[in-house]
């Protein structure tokens, strides 16, 4: 067994840092390497699953989010983390190194998600609790958003909207899961579902991979807006 700090452990750690760091780009990067086929906004599709926590004093206390990762995104990013690595380094390994890196990078886009209560924009906590894993080949990226800090109660208008400000990557709440609720007696989330204007459809419909846009916050047009609405 070769001793710690040696050349091929070095070479290992360095080739784990390497993947993770391209795999970061990959996730939040419109100029990001992709196939040739590629050249159409969106490039890679997210499934959301959302859950708000409330607190014993009916003060929304956290959001969890889950991001379910395409198939065919989530083998590029598996490829980019794991090539040239060494075969003693396994993909729970990998995974527990990315997932972590992945949320400090996306802490900088506040983790693409956008708050608001009665019509006021709200900063965007640091996520927490970081969780990559593999499932039915794709990538599940779990995180908490803590919320106590804005004391938002039942009776404000609360909103989310999760996307990609370039829309690179477009994400939605799964339709085949229920945005949950806990604590909150009378409480559910309401969608609405967007409504972009046709010419911005078609302009995002035809930008190449090189492009980027000069629409700012062009995802917006896009997301979904979630409504806390209770009872």
């Amino acid at each position: 067994m070769a001793p710690a700090g040696s050349a091929p452990e070095r070479a290992v750690r360095s080739a784990t840092r390497a993947r993770a760091r391209l795999a970061l780009a990959l996730l939040i990067s419109v100029a990001a390497s992709l196939p040739a086929m590629a050249t159409a906004h969106p490039h890679a599709w997210i499934d959301l699953r959302v859950t708000l926590d409330f607190d014993s004093d009916g003060r929304l206390a956290s959001m969890h989010q889950l991001w379910v990762i395409d198939p065919t995104y989530s083998h590029m990013l598996l490829e980019e983390m794991t090539r040239d690595m060494d075969g003693d380094a396994g993909i729970d390994l990998v995974l527990e190194t990315v997932g972590p890196r992945m949320l400090d990078n996306l802490a900088e886009y506040d983790h693409f998600t956008k708050l608001e209560a009665d019509g006021e924009t709200l900063d965007t906590p640091p996520a927490e609790s970081p969780e990559l894993r593999l499932e039915d080949r794709r990538l599940h990226l779990g995180f908490e958003i803590p919320l106590d800090r804005h004391d938002i109660g039942a009776a404000e208008d609360f909103t989310y909207r999760v996307y990609d400000p370039t829309y690179w990557i477009e994400i939605r709440h799964d339709p085949g899961d229920v945005i949950q609720v806990n604590r909150g007696d009378g409480c559910r989330v309401e969608l609405e579902e967007p409504r972009p204007d046709p010419q911005l459809v078609r302009y995002a419909a035809t930008l190449e991979r090189e492009s980027r846009s000069p629409i700012e916050d062009l995802g917006r047009h896009f997301a979904e807006i979630a409504r806390l609405e209770c009872e």
